[in-house]
């Protein structure tokens, strides 16, 4: 234990946590001796290796990251583990550790309502442990509705001139969102996100107003959601032909790189996670003595939140064995 009976964390197995408690957020490999915690099932936060078969999530997440690792994960309780929602994907949790002093893991998040998917709130925390994807002062999105509303015109205008569209998102999580805002479309899903939103059904029990990927019974305008990763292939030949408008959807187009490195028509800069004044905002709501800054500009957050609440932070870096090596 540290000093003041604080837990020890460092970024190794995912993030490790000892205190009174062994747990584990996001770990690489389950643990058969601590408590192993999943926040949602994108695979960049999924376990590769196994000493046991269970883990706290939700069903949502454990139903999509055992098709993703082709094993089946058993849910997991504990006591001393609250979840919350962390508005990222469907089915995404926070995880609130109370320890001998309470340490929240946000996972991804995103504390906005938005397009059917309600937002993280902030928990009130002793130690807090939070993404920084976007956490660079000059990420700042749109209003995400205004985002829909212009992407909605976008849409129509290309199916009112005879073209049919393609949206390029991620397959699991914003691809169900856009297939709901979507739904008086009957939008055709492609590949992975008909068998994640598939599984999302099954799992909620509302289903979809959508279509299966067929393209011998596919013709005129219409709307497809496809994965990022058919980006460069035959498919992508094959409805170009056909007077297909591309747009990819992903807060990257914020960046100027992104017409060039996705070849498409348009971008949206519509993102299931915080931007920088929500992550300093979300920050602020949970009121920690002392933050962990993890996945993407962690030390650029980490300086903010000091500068701009005062606040104790520290970027985790892999191979930290005490305070000392911060």
């Amino acid at each position: 234990m540290m000093a003041g009976d604080a837990p020890l964390i460092r970024l190794n197995n995912g993030i490790e946590v000892t205190g009174e408690t062994k747990c584990y957020f996001d770990p690489r490999r389950i643990k058969a001796d601590a408590i192993n915690c999943i926040s949602h099932a994108h695979s960049d936060h999924l376990p590769k290796s196994f000493e046991s078969n269970k883990a706290i999530a939700s069903t949502v997440t454990l139903r999509c990251a055992s098709e993703r690792v082709k094993r089946t994960i058993e849910p997991d309780r504990s006591d001393r583990v609250e979840m919350h929602d962390a508005g990222h994907i469907i089915g995404s949790q926070m995880f609130l550790l109370k320890d001998s002093q309470k340490v929240l893991y946000t996972g991804d998040l995103c504390p906005q309502d938005r397009m059917g998917m309600i937002g993280a709130r902030p928990v009130k925390t002793d130690t807090l442990l939070i993404e920084a994807t976007y956490g660079r002062p000059r990420y700042v999105f749109p209003h995400r509705d205004e985002i829909a509303k212009v992407m909605r015109d976008w849409v129509e205008d290309n199916l009112a001139q005879g073209h049919p569209v393609a949206l390029m998102t991620y397959a699991l999580g914003k691809s169900q969102v856009l297939a709901r805002f979507f739904s008086d479309l009957e939008p055709y899903l492609h590949g992975s996100v008909w068998s994640n939103t598939k599984i999302v059904e099954e799992c909620c029990g509302d289903p979809y107003s959508c279509r299966c990927y067929d393209a011998e019974k596919m013709d005129g305008p219409l709307l497809m959601i496809c994965p990022m990763e058919r980006r460069a292939s035959d498919f992508r030949s094959y409805w170009q032909k056909r007077g297909m408008r591309f747009a990819v959807v992903t807060g990257w187009v914020m960046d100027g790189w992104w017409k060039r490195s996705y070849g498409v028509d348009e971008g949206f800069p519509l993102s299931d996670h915080a931007d920088f004044p929500e992550l300093i905002e979300f920050v602020r709501g949970c009121s920690p003595s002392r933050v962990y800054t993890t996945h993407g500009f962690s030390e650029e957050l980490a300086v903010s939140i000091q500068d701009k609440l005062g606040i104790e932070a520290i970027p985790l870096k892999r191979k930290q064995r005490s305070l000392v090596d911060f």
